[in-house]
């Protein structure tokens, strides 16, 4: 399992939310009633909905998701972001 953390204004953020927002909407607007009481719902049913569909990652995402973590653990993201200013970049 690979959790993958983005910016909130990041155009990858606000797809999911869209997707979020249309699952939501495609669900019904009011939980059925059984005996007058409502089914549980709140935080854990909207994770497991969440959760229970797995994504796949890409094999470009996954290389990504590894180079950041590579330029992370070696120290060098300020190194390259120099780098890639100049006429070399």
């Amino acid at each position: 399992r690979v959790t993958k953390e983005v910016d909130s204004t990041s155009k990858e953020a606000k797809s999911f939310l869209k997707q979020q927002e249309k699952r939501q909407s495609a669900a019904p607007a009011s939980l059925p009633t059984v005996s007058g009481v409502k089914r549980p719902s709140g935080m854990s049913s909207l994770l497991g909905k969440i959760g229970s569909k797995k994504q796949k990652m890409s094999t470009l995402e996954k290389s990504k998701l590894d180079w950041e973590n590579f330029k992370e653990e070696e120290g060098i993201v300020e190194e390259l972001a120099i780098h890639n200013r100049g006429k070399d970049g």
